[in-house]
Order: structure tokens, then sequence, then C-alpha cells
């Protein structure tokens, strides 16, 4: 991930105006951009083989991790809980 994965919401220059006053929280940008990749490619791409390629671009998260991401929204699990 790199440069501003928001573009679709700030432009750049807002983006590294709102990062550098520490107003963004890099954890929630990274989760976003993991969801949104996945939503991407999980038209043409088998869900197992989309996580793998996270977990590779993402080495330092684990391979649940980036499940509990991708399945996960906004703190809640998936069934609703």
């Amino acid at each position: 991930m790199c440069g501003n994965p928001l573009r679709a919401y700030l432009d750049d220059e807002l983006f590294n105006r709102l990062w550098a006053e520490g107003f963004l929280n890099e954890r929630a940008i990274r989760d976003h951009y993991i969801r949104e990749k996945f939503s991407a490619l999980k038209r043409d791409r088998k869900p197992k083989e989309i996580i793998h390629q996270l977990q590779e671009e993402f080495s330092y998260l684990s391979t649940e991790t980036i499940r509990k991401i991708v399945y996960t929204r906004n703190g809640e699990a998936a069934s609703g809980k």
C-alpha cells in the first residue's frame, strides 16, 4: 500500500495534511484498503487466493488476521454479533 488509499474520499493534498497532523489512523486505513482490494478481486478470483495475495503484501499480518479484517465490518463480526 502506497500513496493515498483514500483517494475516493480525500484528495492527495488533504490526505497528506491530515496524515502529517496525526488525524488519520494507519490501522483503519490499512484495513479499509484490504477490504476494498478483496472486494475488487473477488469477482475474478477465489477468496483463498486473494487472502494469500494480501498476506504476501502485508507479510507482518497472519492469514487469520487478514480473514478477520476482510470478513469483519466496523468492529462487528460478519454474523452481526
